[in-house]
């Protein structure tokens, strides 16, 4: 709820929710926790399956290989006995076997992993032409690299290339990119920045450049710090002291003598860009002052207006005027992606639809076919007399499964693109999945209670067919493992499964509590959804719990305002407290917001405080995706419109509805 949290993905075992496991008819057969009968052998499989796994824990591999060799000849779980046997105490020894085991595994997940591990262990132990042998390719693109894992990897297979003289300038450049992040990166990426380093790489100049990069931004004093204690005995060891004794108030610099000197002078630049971020209203009022005392160069100019003009039009109050002020002001060598992004939806804000249309063409080829700049487009075109135009790219727009694609459709009289894709009618249980070997693996570590059951899972929903990946997902709706339905859809990226993408669980209290409070009930699931992936037990990094992701002290709020008993944030995790306590507080978000979902959604995400200052207040009339384009926190644009998207599936799902995205009173709401 609203501490403005990163919703994450989360890990199956979190996900799989307590309902009981059930029995239902579908296919002509009908679905049970096991499906496959178990024999006797198959008991004394599992018993000693546990003691062969015990024994590698234990060191002890000749009884475990006695029992695989024997009993568990031929026994589904074989392999993950193998694997443990090379992880449990990992050894460059065993290379030979991790090899084989990666050739004949046929376990793609089990690959995966094992890969990392000895990645990582032979990496750690200088082994690097090992390494160049399981990563014999560059594993991502590095403009794909957006996770710690990704991270590790391209570090690992850049740092063992280094060391067999097959180094590139892609690794350096690498290596480069990591060093300069502010936020990090994963200790795994230490030894490859100290071998980048260690080649020469890294200058007083570099340090300075992210120095600068610290210095300017808010959030990373201890950054700047720990370089500047370096950089003090370097030739910019005067102008990084300088601008050290301004950076707690660099608005001094106003009131500063300058003596003429390039050092003072960059200092001075460095203080007022801090001060352009940190106010840029107030900077924004001095610049010209600033530019007549200090003569910055042309090029430093263009970097204080892009930090003003950053400034300015992130602010939700920014006006006609501040807009004006960018557009003259930075020149086009200043606009960064970044820049553009945020005039345009100043542009939209203001209805400047020519502006608009031209902006859009300045993105990235990439940017330009988001849906929503696509819609833009359209939109713009349509407002600047473009039928032909606007018409074309419109109802492309509305063939596509997303808020903007939904509300194109709905205003061109079309019907929604649910694209809802549904199980196979050949399909039958269990017989069409009887012979995946991953499915049967799930079931036996299912049976045993083995939290890599899960793993097992993502092998299916990535490898199996879409027949077998989609009945199994049915498995898992009907019996109660909801969790493992969306994950399916998530590993496997079946999208269209919308069924298993947006299941409806514990329905006899969502709907009791929607009609006690009189929340649509596809809403009630659609901001669940969201939240926690109905996941009744999960707990955000800030604290929120359970379904609906209540903060404790918003339960605490609502249950002392209805004379509710209330316990702390152990109540949060049962379904029947978390749905009454968050649907009570949905609807005074509602009650607050004129009943508009657009309005009630970004508040349950960001704070209703924030929802009064983001409406416009200039007398404006502005419309509904106006108003969603030009929500400031890019967590809360995409949360209100996956909320409302999942809204309208709901509303399909359970009613049967064709449905809308927006009702007449939010199209017609004066925003």
């Amino acid at each position: 709820m609203f501490a403005l949290k990163k919703v994450f993905l989360i890990t199956i075992a979190a996900a799989i929710t307590a309902a009981p496991a059930m029995a239902v008819q579908t296919h002509n057969e009908s679905y049970q926790s096991t499906p496959f009968p178990v024999s006797s052998k198959q008991i004394a499989q599992r018993e000693a399956y546990r003691q062969a796994k015990a024994a590698i824990k234990n060191g002890d591999y000749s009884e475990a290989r006695s029992l695989q060799n024997g009993i568990l000849k031929g026994y589904s779980l074989n392999v993950w006995l193998d694997y443990y046997y090379l992880t449990n105490d990992p050894e460059t020894s065993k290379f030979k076997k991790v090899r084989e085991f990666l050739k004949n595994s046929n376990h793609s997940e089990l690959n995966r992993i094992l890969t990392q591990k000895y990645v990582e262990y032979l990496g750690e132990r200088g082994q690097f032409a090992k390494v160049n042998e399981l990563l014999p390719h560059k594993p991502f693109a590095d403009e794909e690299v957006n996770s710690n894992y990704k991270k590790k990897m391209q570090c690992r297979f850049y740092e063992a290339r280094w060391h067999q003289n097959k180094a590139t300038g892609d690794a350096v450049a690498f290596a480069a990119s990591l060093y300069k992040n502010l936020k990090g990166y994963p200790s795994d990426c230490d030894s490859f920045v100290e071998l980048w380093k260690s080649k020469g790489y890294l200058s007083d100049k570099e340090r300075m450049a992210k120095f600068e990069s610290a210095y300017v931004t808010n959030r990373y004093e201890s950054v700047a710090r720990s370089l500047a204690s370096r950089l003090y005995s370097s030739d910019f060891g005067e102008v990084v002291g300088k601008a050290m004794n301004l950076y707690k108030n660099p608005s001094e610099i106003m009131s500063m003598r300058n003596d003429g000197s390039a050092t003072t002078r960059r200092a001075a630049v460095l203080a007022f860009k801090r001060m352009a971020s940190l106010d840029s209203k107030d900077a924004q009022a001095q610049f010209e002052t600033f530019k007549q005392l200090f003569k910055p160069t042309v090029t430093e100019n263009v970097e204080i207006a892009a930090i003003l003009a950053e400034g300015l039009m992130s602010r939700n109050n920014s006006s006609k005027a501040d807009i004006a002020w960018v557009d003259k002001n930075l020149p086009a060598v200043g606009w960064s992606d970044k820049l553009i992004e945020l005039r345009l939806r100043r542009a939209i804000w203001y209805a400047q639809w020519d502006k608009t249309y031209d902006l859009i063409s300045l993105l990235p080829d990439s940017a330009q076919k988001d849906i929503n700049w696509q819609y833009w487009k359209g939109y713009s075109a349509s407002m600047l007399g473009r039928k032909d135009e606007s018409h074309r790219i419109l109802h492309a727009v509305a063939k596509d499964r997303s808020f903007y694609g939904f509300l194109a459709a709905q205003k061109a009289g079309m019907e929604l693109p649910y694209n809802h894709k549904k199980l196979s009618h050949n399909v039958r249980w269990p017989s069409t999945v009887a012979d995946n070997e991953a499915v049967r693996r799930f079931f036996e570590l299912y049976s045993m209670d083995d939290p890599n059951a899960d793993i097992e899972w993502r092998e299916i929903a990535k490898t199996a067919s879409d027949d077998e990946a989609m009945l199994m997902a049915d498995w898992a709706l009907n019996t109660g493992n909801t969790g493992y339905a969306i994950q399916s859809v998530i590993s496997g990226q079946r999208w269209d499964a919308l069924s298993y993408r947006f299941p409806i669980p514990y329905k006899n209290i969502y709907t009791r509590y929607a009609k006690s409070t009189k929340v649509p009930l596809t809403f009630l699931y659609g901001i669940s959804r969201q939240e926690s992936m109905l996941n009744p037990v999960i707990r955000s990094p800030v604290g929120a719990v359970g379904l609906m992701q209540l903060m404790p002290g918003t339960a605490q709020m609502v249950s002392k305002k209805n004379h509710w008993k209330y316990n702390g944030a152990k109540d949060l995790i049962i379904p029947e407290n978390n749905v009454r306590l968050g649907s009570m507080y949905l609807r005074n978000m509602l009650d607050k917001f004129d009943n508009n979902r657009i309005l009630a959604s970004a508040a349950y995400n960001a704070g209703p405080n924030r929802i009064y200052r983001w409406k416009s207040h200039d007398g404006i009339r502005r419309d509904a995706a106006m108003f969603v384009e030009n929500i400031p926190f890019n967590e809360t644009r995409d949360y209100v419109q996956k909320v409302l998207l999942y809204d309208a599936i709901y509303g399909r799902l359970i009613n049967g509805s064709r449905g809308s995205i927006l009702n007449s009173h939010e199209m017609n709401y004066a925003y």
